[in-house]
């Protein structure tokens, strides 16, 4: 395959013009391009510049709002509710970071639920930038129907990921996402455009039959949880927090979708952040890093979500191996 070497510089820029030039304002396209340039950065990049087209669409269908201006009422001693204007979650974020931060250190915990609203992008950076802060995060999302329930034969529920993030004493904070299914759509339509098969079984055939083929998985749309009936239940428990807690749409109701030609539902986003600090255990970032380092004392284990940071010193000091035939089809040649 062949690349082209851009520095995380020229991937920001070129996500921006992107955006800008889909219809976004001057703040949204800010902060879905240094989205794309961290899933660049750390990974996965499916989510990064292969998801500008998808950002695109998504305006020109009349589907979201490239001019939101999101707003956040405090509804509870502990909690806040906000409502995206329907632009995409991580400006409405942006909007209420600092808030659902000083509530967390007033109350102990707090939570944030978010609708009318989108989300395309790597869910662990809703999370990182709380446990910047010292605090633990966590966060779930609805998505468009592509699970199939095990034992079941049709999607019901999306991908439906879930970060976790937590300070770390002298490391940077540990964050991890994962979605519900056993391979990200993302990566499954990468693999069939680079013509390879999954290394695992990822989702059903068209004969209702599992499959490594990312072209059959790509036709049906049915896609596997992982680990069968845990996988299951853990994306249950996320449309209930996602969608349901939040008041976003289910992941199987798409009749706004379908109308516009849309690529995902308008979802729900739940972000609940912890302060340690309050909940009377001195020693609780000692004993993180006395689990956290049994785990790195292994040959061959990590903690997960520590596999980023061997990607981002590459990235940040070799730039990133960009396929031509991607810059050729956002229209920056190659």
């Amino acid at each position: 395959m062949e690349t082209k070497t851009l520095s995380l510089a020229q991937v920001r820029d070129l996500a921006k013009t992107w955006l800008v030039d889909a219809g976004m304002d001057a703040q949204g396209s800010d902060v879905l391009a240094d989205l794309v340039t961290m899933s660049e950065r750390d990974g996965p990049r499916s989510h990064g510049l292969r998801m500008l087209p998808v950002y695109k669409q998504s305006f020109e269908c009349g589907y979201a709002n490239p001019a939101a201006q999101p707003t956040v009422a405090r509804v509870a001693p502990g909690v806040l509710r906000g409502d995206g204007d329907n632009g995409y979650f991580q400006i409405a974020m942006e909007a209420a970071r600092q808030q659902l931060i000083d509530v967390a250190r007033q109350q102990g915990i707090a939570g944030y639920t978010c609708a009318n609203c989108h989300h395309l992008a790597a869910l662990r950076f809703d999370t990182m930038a709380l446990a910047d802060e010292g605090l633990i995060a966590i966060a779930v999302v609805n998505a468009l129907k592509l699970i199939v329930p095990h034992g079941g034969d049709k999607p019901i529920f999306g991908t439906n990921p879930m970060s976790f993030a937590c300070p770390r004493e002298g490391a940077d904070p540990i964050v991890w996402d994962q979605s519900s299914s056993v391979v990200a759509l993302m990566d499954i339509k990468m693999a069939a455009a680079e013509g390879h098969m999954l290394d695992v079984y990822g989702g059903l055939d068209p004969d209702g039959n599992v499959t490594k083929d990312p072209v059959a998985i790509t036709e049906t749309l049915s896609l596997l949880p992982f680990a069968e009936h845990k996988g299951t239940g853990i994306a249950l428990m996320v449309e209930i927090l996602g969608a349901a807690l939040a008041g976003g749409t289910l992941s199987m109701d798409t009749a706004e979708k379908e109308a516009l030609g849309a690529l995902n539902v308008k979802p729900g986003v739940t972000v609940i952040a912890i302060d340690p600090a309050k909940w009377g255990n001195p020693a609780f970032l000692e004993q993180v890093s006395q689990v956290a380092g049994a785990i790195t004392d292994m040959p061959g284990a990590r903690v997960p979500g520590d596999g980023r940071h061997v990607k981002r010193a590459k990235a940040e000091s070799e730039g990133i191996a960009v396929s031509t035939a991607v810059l050729k089809d956002l229209g920056f040649g190659g």
